[in-house]
């Protein structure tokens, strides 16, 4: 459901478009930092993306999809790392709801951080490729976990993301949590990077299926 709120906030934008799908996308600040929003007509929920050290780039492993999620009805706000997550979260309750969020590689650390602090808020979170230890530390209890889904490549070479951390997340958050393995797709360049299997390059399709289906239930 699209709000009065977001049609008022349309005149103050830097930039928005309307595309020939009828989405509009837009450039827009939150919290002083810049973000994207890209609305689909009777969005159904929203996605909030938190990106891994590529930023804002279409080679994050989340943002090179981005429209998919947009496609299947869901308002998807971009963010900076340095966007305050409690912000964005807010931001995006007043375009549609409910609201969940998902953060690959680095930004997983930051989106466990705002779990772990008082009145944090969102229906489920979705963690790609991420550091699942150092989630177990800064979280501290599974009790504050929201439904979550943690999406790791089988053959992750990436020194801080080993695949023998899921399941030892699995057992520590139980019920709270689930997992989908990713397998195949192509490897390549720096180990941690978005064209290696932690970038899960390759098999952005099955990642959006994933991520949605999960959202959806």
């Amino acid at each position: 459901m699209i709000t009065n709120r977001t049609l008022l906030v349309t005149t103050t934008l830097v930039f928005f478009i309307f595309t020939t799908t009828g989405v509009v996308a837009k450039s827009v600040k939150v919290g002083g930092k810049k973000a994207k929003l890209d609305v689909p007509s009777n969005a159904k929920a929203s996605l909030v993306l938190l990106p891994g050290d590529a930023g804002l780039s279409d080679k994050d492993p989340l943002q090179r999809a981005r429209m998919k999620y947009v496609e299947k009805g869901f308002a998807v706000l971009s963010i900076d790392k340095k966007t305050v997550i409690r912000a964005a979260m807010k931001y995006a309750s007043e375009t549609a709801k409910p609201v969940s969020i998902a953060a690959v590689s680095s930004g997983v650390r930051k989106l466990a951080g705002a779990i772990a602090a008082p009145g944090f808020r969102a229906k489920k979170v979705v963690f790609v490729s991420g550091n699942l230890d150092s989630v177990r530390k800064i979280v501290g209890s599974p009790n504050k976990l929201p439904p979550t889904l943690v999406i790791h490549h089988r053959k992750d070479g990436c020194s801080k993301t080993s695949p023998k951390q899921v399941d030892k997340f699995q057992k520590w958050g139980g019920s709270k949590v689930t997992v989908h393995w990713m397998e195949g797709g192509s490897d390549s360049g720096d180990s941690c990077g978005p064209q290696s299997h932690h970038g899960l390059s390759g098999l952005d399709d099955e990642v959006v299926n994933t991520i949605t289906s999960f959202l959806e239930k």
